[in-house]
């Protein structure tokens, strides 16, 4: 951690805290000798020193609640917060800064705000209302300096604190960007801005904030949001690049509590499944006292409440569209999911695996290439059974740096499970080479590479260098060209095909047998709707490549022949009769 944020090494019971009877009352010099022990550690200082006022106006000691406690003890460098509304992580965040830059030297600190009436708001009551009241002995060298204006201080210590809508000159050793998600939805050139400029005064070792309630699947903090859950969920060491993922739903806090009746709690057949679905989901177990809570706060947030109160990190983000797939259901998937036994770093053209963690939160410190994200890596959760056939979906796209992402999921035909999945930005002919790779791994897999658009290249390519009978040959049930005799080679997805991929997940998530096990899949099935022409695909801003490979592979599995023990090296190669169209 940052050499001026040492851990929290000492144990503090609650004898050594103040009370607010001894904050308040305790004259200057009592309270000095009462708090000299401590002064060294900043987790002490920022529950007990810092005044603030609470949402009535009284003026309170601040002290961390359960979740903010929970995110101090495992904050990372760079951190994304996803959170429900009214947690006081602003609030906590901001009194860090301001005693990070009172007992550090030369400590620059900025926090970002929606706008400029946001920015004064905060800077009066998060930053000067607790510094004025602090005791007089603890500003001694402190001092603010210079006038204070109504988004900035500075003190004679060389550290200051501003409040601003972007930073872009100089350099941050702290930075609190507040309710991303809304800048980047409200204001989506102030979020360009934020994130080119802002973000990368940021440097290796400082500190960075990023907290947001959701507002809708698009945008930075969406994006950001999901790399950020991805790469927790690999297991992959995080490097000083990489965003820690947080969420701290509402049942996270004690107030979200309502009395239950006292002839007992009485719910819908659908407030039922949706509860038993958060539980499934969270590994948790929810009182009768907050699902009271949650239903009565449900009847007036009109629609809002999976955003403004969400109980699991996907389902705070769609916000419009109907979704295919049942919210509950995918909430089940989710709880299912799993990090993945072991990641690869695998070389498209060669084949060569590189293991980029060896087991699940085994560090391997992978300093070749950085895990900005999952992508373009090989997640593997079950290594190749000799005795099981395996299928593999694949959707294909033009491989450019900031476009969609090709992906590949292998599933067991057995039941379905995910036993490896892989997607990123690869060019058509060398995610061909890549699907062979990983079919030659699982016993010759049966493979369906999608024949749209970029998928011909990948298809040309993949007939000459894998056994062309285990390549997906196109039926006439998905075919619009029923006429035609000529058989062809690859999956196309059509407004008459893609009904047959959703409908049939859609029953294995409905008897939980889906075989799901990465958390992306089921993020990008989340964000699947209906647009209001009734078509299906990722909400506006989103991605649906994951979606669709596992799709894919799932009714590859329902197709696939027995597979043939072969010698691949000798199988025949007639290549030339086959030509992905």
């Amino acid at each position: 951690m940052n050499s001026h944020i040492k851990p929290m090494t000492a144990k503090f019971g609650e004898e050594t805290w103040l009370t607010e009877d001894e904050r308040f009352n305790l004259d200057e010099a009592a309270l000095l000798k009462r708090c000299a022990p401590y002064l060294s550690c900043w987790w002490w200082r920022i529950n007990n020193l810092y005044i603030v006022a609470d949402e009535y106006g009284k003026s309170v000691m601040f002290r961390c609640r359960p979740a903010q406690v929970s995110f101090f003890c495992v904050m990372w460098f760079l951190n994304i917060i996803l959170k429900a509304r009214q947690l006081g992580f602003s609030t906590a965040i901001q009194i860090f800064i301001l005693d990070h830059a009172l007992f550090n030297n030369d400590r620059q600190c900025g926090v970002i705000a929606q706008g400029l009436s946001e920015a004064t708001a905060i800077f009066a009551s998060k930053i000067l209302y607790p510094y004025v009241r602090l005791p007089s002995w603890l500003k001694t060298g402190r001092r603010a300096v210079t006038s204070k204006t109504s988004t900035a201080i500075y003190f004679a210590n060389d550290s200051y604190v501003r409040i601003a809508v972007s930073f872009r000159s100089g350099t941050l050793q702290v930075l609190h960007v507040s309710e991303f998600g809304k800048i980047c939805a409200q204001y989506p050139l102030r979020g360009d801005e934020v994130k080119s400029g802002s973000l990368n005064a940021v440097h290796k070792g400082s500190l960075l904030f990023i907290e947001s309630t959701a507002e809708g699947a698009a945008g930075h903090f969406f994006d950001m949001s999901i790399i950020a859950m991805e790469v927790l969920d690999s297991g992959v060491e995080l490097t000083f690049q990489d965003y820690k993922f947080h969420f701290y739903p509402w049942w996270l806090d004690l107030k979200y509590t309502l009395p239950a009746p006292s002839k007992g709690l009485r719910l819908t057949k659908g407030q039922s499944k949706y509860f038993e679905s958060v539980e499934a989901c969270m590994h948790i177990t929810l009182t009768d006292e907050q699902k009271v809570w949650y239903i009565a706060k449900d009847r007036n947030q009109e629609g809002k409440m999976k955003q403004e109160f969400p109980s699991t990190p996907m389902e705070a983000f769609l916000t419009s569209g109907r979704k295919v797939f049942d919210g509950d259901d995918l909430m089940r998937a989710e709880g299912r999911c799993l990090k993945p036994l072991i990641v690869y770093d695998i070389n498209p053209n060669t084949g060569h695996k590189k293991k980029v963690t060896n087991k699940v939160d085994l560090s391997s410190k992978a300093t070749d290439k950085l895990a900005l994200a999952t992508s373009g890596y090989l997640l593997v959760w079950e290594l190749p059974d000799p005795d099981e056939d395996y299928a593999i979906g694949g959707d294909v796209a033009e491989g450019l740096e900031h476009g969609d992402r090709s992906s590949l999921d292998v599933v067991a035909k057995s039941d379905g499970r995910q036993v490896a999945h892989w997607f990123g930005h690869l060019d058509p002919k060398r995610f061909a080479k890549l699907l062979a790779h990983v079919g030659r791994e699982y016993n010759l897999a049966y493979i369906g590479p999608e024949r749209n658009n970029h998928g011909h290249a990948t298809l040309q390519e993949l007939v000459d260098i894998y056994p062309v009978s285990r390549i997906y040959h196109e039926e006439h049930i998905d075919r619009e060209d029923v006429d035609e005799e000529t058989l062809k080679v690859g999956w196309h997805t059509s407004a008459q095909s893609k009904p047959l991929l959703t409908s049939g997940l859609d029953d294995l998530l409905v008897n939980d047998v889906d075989g799901i096990r990465w958390r992306g899949t089921v993020a990008e099935l989340n964000i699947f709707v209906y647009d209001k022409k009734g078509r299906m695909g990722a909400q506006t801003g989103g991605f649906d490549d994951q979606a669709m490979s596992y799709m894919i592979a799932q009714e590859m599995r329902a197709r696939m022949p027995k597979r043939r023990i072969i010698d691949d090296k000798n199988a025949p190669q007639n290549n030339n009769h086959w030509m992905a169209r």
